[in-house]
């Protein structure tokens, strides 16, 4: 009867490099190989190290380490072929590895700023060390609240660097996003993230390609702790939007921004600390000097005029209006938006803040003679839309063709 091992040792390393996934049920096939005999071990071994995972045992919290360690000193070539690393704690074992490109990183006790920064110093004395680094994960365990984000953001600079990423033990929780931050040479988006507007600057500064910018200041409910964001002032919204005019108004294609949940301009302490809405730095300032900005996603009550939206406009989302604020005036701008401020503007959607048993849409086409349609989608709670029909109809008149659907 055939064996395994009788197969041409092409064909096993072959087999063998198949399994490099780094899943956990792959590392344990690669394992076993190892055991069988000093022949797979010699095809196994080099295969299993490209991507290693220390957990701690109780019995001997280094004892992972040490074997590790005495492996690749007694064999030098398995450090080379160490592609993906991931740490359970804070070791530093990182500058034996001169091949990894893939870091994952469990913080369960505390957070790895101490560990990061060394990393990043070791970068300034080598410059070959971690060169060859493409992405960084965090999870982080220690805490619930948001990441602070700033020790990362050198990863930016490194040569062959493509994607930050962390994620938290979050529940999730209805119209919220995941509690995720992923960071790359063109998209920022940050769901679990909140802190100053010097960390924020930083990141515009490190990332100059950016096309795609989200930020979302999480809902304080969702976590208990925020030790590693402390008490950071959080950016606001005018600082943001002028950063981001400077770094980049003529790349940035893609902009959502929610600061809902901790700057809500009903909340009367904030009022007490605003005088003029239109220059306040819990409102938006103009967008215009955007150069290819098309798509937008905003709180509906911080931005003070539509004049302020740029040219390029394609798409735009307002959200969380209180519709008791919609006047013909409001609706009337974004009714004639093609026609003034925004040429190319194809859709305009607007969503309410009202809960209801009963949501419904009135959708809104707009013609100006035989031009194309701009397309004004409104989200209403059941007992509001009779009154912005009639709206409509003082913004619109008869250009205005009105669908209401329960």
């Amino acid at each position: 009867m055939a064996q395994i091992s009788d197969l041409p040792n092409e064909l096993l390393f072959n087999i063998a490099w198949f399994l490099i996934t780094g899943h956990i049920s792959d590392v344990r096939a690669l394992l076993h190989l190892c055991r069988v005999s000093r022949q797979f071990c010699g095809i196994a071994q080099p295969a299993l190290y490209t991507c290693v995972r220390m957990a701690v045992p109780v019995e001997g919290p280094l004892k992972p380490l040490k074997l590790f360690f005495r492996t690749i000193i007694e064999r030098p070539p398995l450090a080379q072929k160490t592609r993906k690393l991931a740490l359970l704690d804070d070791w530093g074992v990182l500058a034996m590895l001169p091949n990894l490109q893939h870091l994952h990183y469990t913080a369960e006790i505390g957070p790895p700023h101490a560990l990061v920064r060394r990393l990043h110093e070791l970068r300034v004395l080598n410059p070959t060390f971690l060169s060859k680094l493409k992405t960084f994960h965090l999870n982080k365990q220690w805490e619930d609240g948001p990441v602070d984000i700033h020790d990362y953001i050198p990863f930016m600079e490194y040569p062959s660097f493509e994607k930050f990423s962390s994620e938290n033990d979050v529940p999730d929780t209805p119209d919220e996003p995941y509690a995720i931050n992923t960071l790359t040479r063109t998209a920022a988006d940050l769901a679990w993230w909140s802190g100053a507007f010097y960390t924020m600057r930083r990141l515009l500064d490190a990332c100059p390609r950016l096309t795609a910018f989200e930020l979302i200041i999480p809902d304080e409910s969702r976590y208990a702790w925020h030790f590693d964001r402390a008490h950071q002032p959080v950016v606001t919204p005018r600082e943001l939007v002028k950063a981001l005019l400077d770094t980049h108004r003529q790349n940035l294609k893609s902009l959502t921004l929610d600061f809902h949940h901790i700057y809500d301009l009903s909340d009367p302490n904030l009022q007490d600390e605003i005088e003029d809405l239109e220059d306040c730095n819990y409102t938006y300032p103009s967008f215009r000097g955007f150069k290819s900005l098309s798509h937008m996603s905003i709180e509906f009550e911080k931005l003070n005029k539509a004049s302020h939206l740029p040219a390029s406009l394609e798409t735009l989302n307002l959200r969380f209006c209180r519709f008791d604020d919609l006047n013909t005036a409001l609706l009337s701008d974004l009714v004639y938006l093609k026609y003034t401020w925004c040429p190319i503007i194809r859709v305009i959607t607007v969503t309410g803040m009202e809960v209801d048993e009963v949501m419904q849409t009135c959708y809104v086409s707009f013609l100006h003679e035989n031009e194309e349609a701009t397309l004004v989608i409104i989200k209403l709670g059941a007992g509001v839309p009779s009154r912005i029909r009639v709206e409509l109809e003082k913004a619109g008149g008869h250009a205005a063709t009105m669908s209401l659907l329960g």
